[in-house]
């Protein structure tokens, strides 16, 4: 024990600066661990500025490129605007009509001579055919020898009528005269394509009728043009006068691919036509009108076909001094302003115009004037 007292009693003392430099050297590493952290934080802190500089560049060039792309947008681009006028040009290729539109022909209104003799015979052939009906309107229709309506007919009260359908068509189609006494059963059947059928009727009523095909479903028959007008004079005939015969009919259509036309079954049922028209085409006698002279007779034989539009014939300007209900002349009336007529009926109306000048003829039911059932009657000195 003394001993050892006596060796640490004997051990030279540690100066004060020893001892600071003894600490000074132990905190070294401590100080350099800390350095260290310290420039790995720096070194973090840095490179987390440089991606949000990166970023916020990004930002900058992104909306840049969107603000430039919505300017280019709004200059015009003579590629797009090429491409588009060829689509629109090849698009209106597409809808021009590829089919070639029938020359329209005016319907000959003038009344025919009425045949001589005891008996008359009389045919029609079905054919089925393109026809115009209006400016630019080509119209599948079914006819009676190729015209809408059909050719005007004419016999004498008491005359035997002997009568023959030829069907040269592709469906089977029929005859049925408003102006004859026959069995419906019998005569008025359908023919088959390629077929003919013939038989005899008397005309023993006087008047202004209504023929059309009678086949199934007939509304469509009548209304793709299978109808026409018959007058049966009376027995001792008619003052004379200038004479002419007008049809009224409606059209409901609906465009095919090939640019022509058809009837459309849902304007047709709903009573809705496209066109309402005199003797087949849309406003005719507008620039063809129909001539007589002041002071002249004026006869005209009137049939409305429908197939569902009544007609309310009318001449502008004019009075109808005599009308004849379907024709007859025992139906007589006097100083008729307008005339009705009902789908299948008739009608007879005598003017006599004293004055030169334009009278249009109309139906009154004045919507269907703007549809085309519109003409003149030109009166000269």
């Amino acid at each position: 024990m003394s001993e050892q007292l006596k060796e640490e009693t004997q051990a030279p003392p540690v100066s004060p600066p020893a001892q600071e430099e003894a600490h000074r050297a132990a905190d070294v590493p401590d100080l350099n661990a800390r350095l260290q952290s310290r420039q790995r934080i720096i070194r973090r802190r840095t490179i987390t500025g440089r991606e949000i500089t990166v970023l916020t560049l990004a930002s900058i060039v992104i909306a840049a490129l969107l603000i430039l792309g919505v300017i280019l947008s709004r200059l015009p681009a003579p590629t797009t605007s090429s491409t588009a006028s060829t689509t629109s040009a090849s698009t209106s290729a597409n809808t021009a009509p590829s089919v070639a539109i029938p020359p329209h022909q005016t319907y000959n209104a003038h009344a025919p001579a009425t045949p001589q003799g005891d008996t008359v015979n009389l045919t029609l052939t079905v054919r089925e055919v393109l026809v115009s009906i209006a400016p630019g309107v080509a119209y599948h229709a079914w006819t009676f020898n190729g015209t809408v309506p059909g050719p005007v007919l004419r016999v004498r009260q008491g005359q035997v009528v002997h009568f023959t359908l030829v069907n040269d068509g592709n469906m089977p189609h029929s005859i049925d005269f408003h102006a004859a006494q026959t069995p419906w059963n019998v005569n008025y059947q359908p023919v088959a394509p390629g077929k003919s059928f013939s038989f005899t009727w008397r005309a023993n009523y006087p008047g202004v009728f209504m023929y059309h095909c009678g086949a199934p479903v007939t509304i469509y028959h009548m209304v793709n043009g299978m109808y026409g007008a018959i007058i049966v004079d009376p027995v001792t005939g008619w003052t004379p006068a200038q004479e002419y015969v007008l049809v009224q009919s409606e059209f409901y259509t609906t465009q095919l691919p090939d640019g022509t036309y058809s009837v459309d079954p849902n304007k047709l049922n709903a009573g809705n036509p496209d066109y309402v028209v005199f003797n087949g085409y849309v406003n005719q006698y507008k620039d063809s009108p129909l001539v007589a002279k002041a002071g002249q007779r004026i006869r005209i034989f009137i049939v409305n076909a429908g197939p569902t539009l009544f007609s309310a014939f009318h001449v502008i300007g004019a009075i109808f001094s005599d009308t004849y209900v379907d024709g007859n002349p025992a139906n007589h009336m006097v100083g008729n302003q307008t005339v009705t007529i009902p789908p299948g009926g008739g009608m007879v109306v005598e003017l006599t115009i004293p004055q030169a000048g334009l009278y249009p003829f109309v139906t009154h039911s004045f919507a269907d004037v703007g549809k085309g059932a519109l003409g003149v009657l030109k009166v000269t000195p």
